[in-house]
């Protein structure tokens, strides 16, 4: 193995060290190889860490806080490491409850094919929302809400579906209206 010095900037030929072998050390031993052909014979420190890894107090300590929710992105502060194995919380506040909402609807004969709407009072609702609509309980059997979107200021249509043929049946589906943030 050769060790070559460039010069730093100086002009000329680069100057060339022949460096014996270096010996496998135990663990616990400063890890060195020998500059042949100086006298006297100089003795390099490589930094090879020794000993067992994690062994040494100036080691990174492991996290052992919850992590924090999804946010805005920082760099922190803590000088501990993260573990392989840690979770962050699901962001909270994406959705916000508007409100409840229930779809009923008496009917005396009805064929029905495809989706129905109906447009109900919801305040807080803004033109320029978008809504998500979920059933909040048991709808009638064969019922169910597929989506939201805001009629007016504080009026809501929803969309859903009843069964295809109804006679003297009221259908009932209870919602809960969000928002996405």
């Amino acid at each position: 193995m050769t060790v070559r010095s460039l010069g730093y900037g100086k002009p000329g030929p680069a100057t060339s060290l022949a460096i014996g072998a270096v010996t496998t050390l135990a663990a616990g031993a400063p890890a060195t190889a020998s500059i042949l052909g100086a006298a006297p014979s100089l003795t390099l420190n490589l930094g090879i860490p020794q000993g067992n890894p994690g062994s040494s107090a100036s080691a990174t300590p492991l996290g052992s806080a919850t992590p924090q929710p999804l946010g805005t992105a920082t760099a922190g502060t803590s000088g501990n490491a993260a573990r392989e194995d840690h979770v962050h919380a699901l962001p909270a506040g994406r959705l916000a409850v508007v409100g409840n909402v229930t779809v009923t609807e008496t009917l005396l004969v009805s064929l029905s094919l495809g989706m129905k709407r109906m447009s109900l009072a919801l305040p807080g609702v803004a033109v320029s929302d978008k809504l998500v609509a979920v059933p909040n309980g048991t709808p009638t059997a064969g019922c169910e809400v597929v989506n939201a979107y805001p009629a007016s200021a504080n009026n809501v249509s929803i969309g859903y579906y009843v069964p295809a043929l109804g006679i003297g049946a009221t259908y009932t589906i209870p919602v809960t209206v969000y928002k996405v943030a």
